[in-house]
């Protein structure tokens, strides 16, 4: 039998896994797939991305380092918006909507690990429905500093073992990993589209958005064949009214 060809998925996060009053509204993972073959691409995207905004040799190009000021978040939205063939899907607790009797609620490990384990989900789907046939999946995460990420990929084995049998886990190639972000530019990648959907959801000091980046890449998110977002390349863990009653959202949909 023929080996199928093959997409890579970087996943970053935005927010941070707190409940507390002084904790992010929101977690967000944000992921980019890409066919192996027009990986290139977007790595030269990346390098120029670096080059232009002045990143340091061996630095890795961070949202909340070197992409603060909107000029340069439409520059960065501008680029990646024109790479090709790439696919992106966000996963978004929303933690006001987390049950109070919930593991999640209690344990920063159960969040972080149900939460990656539904971003997984949605990267199986979309290589399953990829355009010209089911292809393998590779998939990196950025690592999160202190967090222990064996307990995540013991997750991960329980579920490609126990299911939901409707995702196809054939296709992971090996087991998710997780990275040093200056290593991979398609992590880089996946922090700018992180950073993209938090300035579009999370409101600035005086109740203000910032969504025209991530309308910029909307044509990028994963759709169905009736080209809705909602549950392919947006999946909201919580009220679907606290995202579509944003002053911006699109009365069609994202």
């Amino acid at each position: 039998m023929p080996t199928r060809q093959l997409i890579r998925a970087y996943v970053d996060e935005t927010g941070d896994r707190g409940i507390s009053a002084t904790a992010s509204p929101y977690f967000s993972f944000a992921a980019v797939l890409i066919a192996d073959e027009q990986e290139a691409v977007m790595r030269a995207a990346l390098s120029q991305l670096r080059r232009d905004l002045r990143v340091p040799p061996g630095k890795a190009l961070h949202w909340k380092d070197h992409v603060k000021v909107y000029p340069r978040r439409q520059y960065v939205s501008k680029i990646l918006s024109q790479v090709p063939g790439v696919k992106i899907v966000y996963v978004v607790v929303e933690k006001a909507a987390i049950p109070a009797h919930a593991g999640m609620r209690q344990d920063q490990v159960i969040f972080y690990n149900f939460a990656a384990g539904m971003i997984l989900e949605r990267l199986l789907l979309a290589a399953g429905d990829w355009p010209g046939g089911a292809r393998d999946i590779v998939v990196k995460f950025g690592h999160v500093r202190g967090f222990d990420h064996r307990t995540t990929c013991d997750y991960f084995k329980i579920k490609t073992q126990q299911g939901p049998a409707w995702v196809p886990w054939r296709l992971l190639r090996g087991q998710p990993t997780f990275e040093d972000q200056a290593k991979w530019d398609g992590l880089q990648a996946a922090d700018q589209y992180a950073g993209m959907l938090s300035a579009a959801i999370r409101p600035d000091g005086y109740g203000g958005y910032e969504p025209a980046h991530l309308l910029a890449i909307r044509h990028q998110i994963r759709r169905s064949g009736r080209g809705v977002t909602r549950n392919y390349g947006f999946k909201i863990l919580g009220n679907e009214a606290t995202f579509t009653s944003l002053p911006w959202w699109p009365k069609e949909g994202l």
